[in-house]
């Protein structure tokens, strides 16, 4: 239902915008956590969708982002007296990024972000889910590859989570 929920806002955000262009994208991330005493760190990939609202004077944008990031690994750790194995399932990120444009083709952007977390803790045969919705902020370095296909590399934190990402979008 949550889900559904974002999208129909989303949709309905970016719909009553006259002057926008869409983006998708694909990438990988790092995500590296400390976890009661344990460093831990997730393998990501993940698909965005975006729209590029753009104002007179053409260098300075502001884009409605939703990302969603499947993870690829789990990890094995030692926490509440016992070995855990941590799995994050998913990770879904809403956020409003500020991007402004080189004339070389680069560009740079901030961008707060509201996003849950999805996982499993296992631990002597129970399994544990859980989600937690976390309040992050980035920012990150992009190159216009050609008037369609960048590629840009980011970094967001989140309270004790860091997320590295790479990844590469297509304007339509």
């Amino acid at each position: 239902m949550l889900k559904n929920t974002i999208i129909a806002l989303t949709l309905l955000s970016l719909s009553l915008t006259a002057s926008a262009e869409g983006e998708v994208g694909a990438g990988f991330g790092s995500l590296s956590k400390s976890f009661d005493d344990n460093d831990i760190s997730f393998n990501l990939i993940y698909i965005s969708v975006a729209y590029n609202l753009e104002n007179s004077e053409g260098n300075y944008f502001i884009m409605p982002e939703v990302r969603v990031y499947r993870g690829m690994n789990e990890e094995s750790v030692y926490a509440y007296n016992k070995d855990t194995i941590v799995e994050l399932e998913t990770f879904i990120s809403i956020s409003i990024r500020a991007q402004y444009d080189f004339s070389n083709g680069a560009y740079a952007y901030v961008r707060p972000s509201f996003s849950n977390f999805t996982g499993k803790l296992d631990y002597s045969g129970l399994r544990d889910p859980g989600k937690i919705w976390e309040l992050g902020i980035g920012a990150g370095l992009g190159y216009n590859i050609n008037k369609n296909i960048s590629l840009e590399a980011s970094f967001e934190k989140y309270d004790d989570t860091d997320l590295l990402s790479v990844g590469f979008k297509y304007a339509f």
